[in-house]
């Protein structure tokens, strides 16, 4: 303000601001040699108190703004400052390496291995409740004759004796046996009670070394394993379906308990990854979510999960529907079974999402994941923002494309956007928003690459495009007259898009098409259908051949030619623009 020659903040008006601005957006050289602009949250802090001056304006009582005066007026300062919220920019997306095998080996795991995992897991709870009884005092000839004629079949038909969990063999080791001890993961106990029909929670150490004559050589010859998923059925391998391997070797029960913790972060992977549902959301749902599906027209049907709203909301949340695919409506179901919760009781433990895709990388490329032919899981960070955004981007940058194995996003857009229409402002609505947003971007990307094409010699082609050339050549005569101020580059670049903002919003993007949709009534498609004044392009007949997306056979038809896209470019084509 002294050097702009005012002694009174009365006296300020917006062209001092941006002269504020201005001068502080460059570092001074004085104390930084060769520094250049600064970053927009640095910017964001020194903007804040110019305006925060206006809002507490009624407390200054010496001096203050002129009555009605706010700095940048209808602008935020992030608007201001160039600063992007955390929400929309910051979070980064999952990287595809990391992406495509964790989603392909959760839904493997939830559609495959879960229901047989549950049942498992139910043998286990099952035998843990069927212990009891007294412990033997002695072991009597009587009881010899009988170990032995079970330990002789046990070798005849070669069939493991059981092995105790690992925290058992841990207890083991504490009192005293040795690490290298034929027996240390034998149930002795379990082996006993079967043998002369009773039941025994267990069996002292003294005693197992009277038997220890007559179980060394059985052990050896018939071996140990776990008593459960001995008899695991086949199922079909990933890498090769044609291949039926079982879907476990014999698991103790700590084993299968682990297994139940891998299930449970693949359920909750799936369903974060396909839904966009907040870590809040997720840990609202119960066994009752799952709502029972819903028949619609064509015989489809319609799943939904319900839970509550927590962001943004009320203490305790608010009720919330989400439309959902079918496997993660049947990842919640499964994920309910498995920590065996009643209707009322969550589905899903409180974990951190970056805890539980860890267990199931660890898992994914263990023996155990590698037998069953899963895709290793790289290394990277993983949580529940991160799947948020990669959704978000997924569905606007790659419309009709795979985010996984079996899973369509053009199917996940249309359960997106079903859950947006059926609860307005709601946490799918949210989602859907920063999906446009993303897609706004993706648009006026594609247009700028399609604009430099032009500039390039490489035309589009069909019943549109002398218009799109024409208003391609207007947008590149304005930037020739525009003489730019001293940061050209930028401010050249920022003038493009701008102009080029307005064509990206005739850009739809095809499962193998670019379309600029600007003249309806040119659009071959609509004609050949007879709707000649919808609003969207109808892409199921647009068609694609060779190594770029051509031209629709219709579009063909009419303009009798189409441009090959340049290796590894997509071919752009005006027939879409227009006719798809």
């Amino acid at each position: 303000m002294t050097e702009q020659g005012m002694s009174s903040l009365g006296e300020v008006m917006q062209e001092h601001c941006e002269v504020y601005r201005e001068i502080r957006s460059h570092r001074s050289r004085k104390r930084r040699q060769g520094s250049g602009p600064i970053t927009p949250g640095t910017m964001l802090t020194i903007l804040r108190p110019v305006v925060d001056l206006a809002a507490y304006r009624e407390l200054f009582t010496v001096d203050a703004y002129r009555p009605g005066f706010t700095p940048w007026e209808g602008h935020t300062v992030s608007e201001v400052a160039g600063w992007e919220t955390y929400a929309l920019s910051s979070t980064p997306p999952v990287a595809e390496e990391v992406l495509q095998p964790t989603v392909a080996a959760a839904l493997y795991l939830v559609e495959t291995l879960g229901p047989l995992v549950a049942e498992e897991l139910e043998r286990v709870q099952e035998a843990r409740a069927s212990k009891g009884g007294q412990n033997p005092r002695e072991i009597t000839a009587k009881h010899r004759a009988a170990v032995t004629a079970a330990l002789d079949r046990h070798v005849r038909e070669q069939m493991p004796l059981l092995a105790i969990d690992a925290r058992q063999v841990t207890r083991r080791i504490k009192r005293g046996w040795r690490p290298d001890d034929p027996l240390l993961h034998v149930d002795v106990g379990d082996f006993f009670g079967k043998v002369i029909r009773s039941r025994y929670v267990r069996i002292a150490d003294h005693l197992i070394e009277d038997l220890r004559p007559l179980l060394e050589p059985a052990v050896a010859k018939a071996g140990v394993a776990g008593a459960f998923g001995r008899d695991a059925s086949r199922v079909p391998s990933v890498d090769d379906a044609q291949q039926l391997v079982p879907w476990t070797l014999a698991l103790a029960g700590d084993q299968v308990r682990s297994l139940q913790i891998v299930l449970l972060a693949a359920c909750r992977v799936l369903v974060a990854a396909l839904s966009g549902m907040r870590a809040g959301e997720l840990d609202e749902m119960t066994a009752d979510s799952p709502q029972p599906p819903v028949t619609v027209s064509g015989g489809t049907q319609r799943f939904k999960l319900g839970s509550k709203l927590i962001k943004g909301q009320e203490f305790g949340g608010v009720a919330e529907e989400w439309v959902v695919l079918e496997p993660a409506w049947r990842a919640v179901k499964l994920a309910a079974r498995l920590n065996q919760a009643r209707e009322g009781q969550r589905a899903f433990a409180r974990s951190p999402m970056d805890f539980l895709h860890k267990r199931l990388r660890e898992w994914v490329n263990s023996p155990a994941g590698q037998r069953l032919g899963l895709a290793p899981i790289p290394a990277g960070p993983v949580n529940g923002r991160m799947l948020r955004r990669t959704l978000a981007l997924s569905l606007a940058h790659r419309p009709g494309g795979l985010l996984a194995a079996k899973i369509h996003l053009k199917h996940v857009s249309v359960v997106t956007t079903e859950g947006y229409a059926n609860r307005p402002g709601g946490s799918q609505g949210n989602l859907l928003a920063e999906v446009e947003r993303e897609q706004d971007k993706s648009h006026l990307k594609l247009t700028k690459e399609a604009f430099e094409d032009c500039r390039a010699g490489r035309m589009p082609a069909g019943p549109g495009a002398r218009e799109l050339i024409k208003a391609f050549e207007h947008i590149d005569a304005q930037l020739k007259d525009h003489e730019p101020g001293t940061a050209a580059v930028l401010e050249a670049e920022r003038r493009l898009e701008n102009l080029l903002r307005q064509q990206s919003k005739h850009l739809h993007l095809q499962t193998a098409n670019y379309c600029w949709f600007r003249d309806p009534h040119k659009a071959l498609c609509l004609r050949l259908a007879g709707t000649p004044d919808a609003t969207k392009p109808l892409g199921g007949m647009c068609d694609s051949a060779g190594h770029s997306p051509p031209l629709s056979p219709a579009c063909l038809a009419e303009s009798g030619r189409h441009r090959q896209g340049l290796p590894g470019q997509p071919a752009l084509s005006q027939g879409r623009e227009e006719a798809a």
